[in-house]
């Protein structure tokens, strides 16, 4: 005996549609996931805070560090945040991969051009990685962490973080 023609065409059209969805979603749940390098994580934490996108901002950002932070960390960071407003183009980074942990590495900005408005003039300016690195005698660079498969930009963002670090001024007393 055959099979039914109209089941076996409805068995193949269902079981296509699974392999269609479970390809479709795989990637999808996959994407704000973190980076696949520390270069890429870079770049994602740059473009988010270019399109003023804090969810995408979150997302490029050590998981664990977001979840240190208090509601008032959450405010002042998002507060800051918004306010800026940058454009960087043509940046080229440079991955060190760290010599003592393979899921560890520092991606130095090697040359670019960052504009933004300058908080002690209210001005709006622009500025090359050469120049920082010639006034400031300093390399940027962000140090870079893989979490879970991915990478992520490390930087502090809860109070708690911040007591030691020069990026958020003293509390007021």
């Amino acid at each position: 005996m055959g099979r039914n023609p109209v089941l076996k065409k409805m068995t193949v059209r269902a079981v296509s549609a699974i392999l269609l969805l479970t390809f479709l979603a795989v990637p999808l749940a996959a994407s704000g996931c973190g980076a696949k390098t520390p270069e890429a994580a870079v770049g994602d934490f740059y473009a988010a805070i270019e399109e003023h996108n804090w969810n995408a901002y979150l997302s490029s950002i050590l998981p664990e560090n977001v979840r240190r932070m208090t509601e008032e960390d959450v405010q002042y960071e998002k507060e800051r945040f918004e306010e800026g407003d940058f454009l960087y183009e043509d940046l080229e980074l440079k991955t060190v991969p760290s010599e003592e942990n393979e899921n560890e590495a520092e991606v130095e900005l090697t040359s670019g051009k960052i504009t933004g408005t300058n908080p002690m003039s209210g001005k709006r300016e622009t500025t090359t990685i050469a120049e920082i690195k010639e006034q400031y005698d300093i390399t940027p660079k962000f140090n870079t962490r893989k979490y879970k498969g991915h990478w992520y930009v490390d930087v502090p963002l809860a109070s708690a973080d911040m007591a030691e670090s020069s990026l958020r001024p003293a509390p007021e007393q």
